[in-house]
């Protein structure tokens, strides 16, 4: 990776990680902060997306459609013609000299090997890279720039604003586990010596890579796509609402008992309030009165005659009622002064 390129995954961590604080800190501007995560997800798949089609690593071997074990010679005669050049006069040409160190890179025996599990661009590359481990560094911190770059935006995705805060370990986990398993098929499980007369081999790193730019596409959308989950408030947080309605209920009683004595002294209003009173005195009456309804009554436990005994008293249904009467007198009397 250039300079170019390290300045270009800088500022892309930074634009993340400056939306992360904005989103964080702006609470109330939820649909802002829902435009924001969903421009933050396009940007990266469409970043990733041109990684996959556009950016694939260079493979020498592949493009020239030769196996592996080529000699090296064959290798910049092909170069050569490929670039326009007549092979008779191949001396007088001078290669870049980027392809010069990767030509003479792949003179030395078992260069072909690191070159199926670390790439062309590491070869091509890394100037300072001349062992194993060397160039397993030089591969790993690139990878570990990428993994960076979208365990930012899962971080990003994974905020309490956006209802996703609870997949924050998982999304997380699963970079750090795929991490780990790709620099252990790097080093250890990709380190099988080839033979001279291998002519075509397992190449690790092209396809470590495409696997990573799938599992990195595909996790972002995938938090994305999730339902939100909000966290539920504590319950202190509903006693003061619950507090001001009892307070406008309790003025809204006083303010009734006001109105029913204000009703009295107008006459029509007064009128009105006797007229449905004595409507309703009578359907009471006539219910009441009614045989059916006392035999119901009392089957249902709602007995409101007096009880047929030597000691008489009322039914069940009057005195549940003198009850609630006589508690209510408590709560509407005034305090004493």
């Amino acid at each position: 990776m250039t300079s170019s390129s390290y300045g270009d995954a800088i500022l892309y961590v930074l634009v993340l990680l400056g939306s992360w604080f904005y989103v964080s800190r702006n609470h109330t501007t939820g649909h802002v902060a829902h435009r924001l995560l969903l421009l933050a997800v396009s940007l990266h798949s469409i970043h990733i997306l041109c990684q996959i089609l556009l950016h694939r690593p260079p493979n020498l071997f592949r493009r020239l459609n030769v196996p592996l074990n080529v000699p090296v010679d064959q290798l910049r005669l092909l170069l050569l013609m490929e670039a326009g050049f007549d092979w008779q006069h191949q001396g007088a040409v001078t290669l870049p000299k980027d392809v010069e160190l990767l030509l003479s890179r792949l003179a030395v025996p078992g260069s072909r090997g690191l070159f199926t599990r670390f790439g062309q661009h590491s070869m091509q590359s890394c100037q300072f890279c001349f062992s194993e481990g060397d160039y397993a560094l030089f591969s790993l911190s690139l990878v570990l720039l990428q993994y960076l770059q979208t365990a930012t935006l899962s971080l990003l995705l994974t905020t309490a604003v956006n209802g996703r805060h609870h997949f924050r370990r998982t999304a997380l986990g699963i970079l750090i586990c795929a991490f780990v398993a790709e620099g252990y098929a790097l080093t250890y499980a990709s380190d099988v010596p080839l033979s001279k007369d291998t002519q075509y081999a397992f190449m690790w790193h092209d396809n470590l890579f495409l696997m990573r730019h799938v599992l990195l596409l595909a996790l972002p959308l995938l938090v994305q796509m999730l339902p939100p989950v909000y966290a539920s408030d504590p319950p202190s947080t509903y006693f003061a609402p619950a507090l001001a309605h009892l307070e406008r209920a309790l003025s809204r009683a006083h303010l009734l008992r006001y109105t029913q004595e204000a009703v009295m002294r107008h006459p029509e209003l007064r009128d009105l309030a006797v007229h449905w009173w004595s409507q309703q005195a009578m359907e009471s009456a006539a219910a009441m009165a009614d045989e059916t309804v006392h035999r119901t009554a009392d089957k249902l436990g709602f007995g409101y005659t007096k009880q047929e005994s030597r000691e008489g008293g009322d039914g069940k249904l009057r005195v549940h009622a003198r009850k609630i009467v006589e508690s209510l007198k408590g709560l509407l009397m005034a305090p004493p002064h």
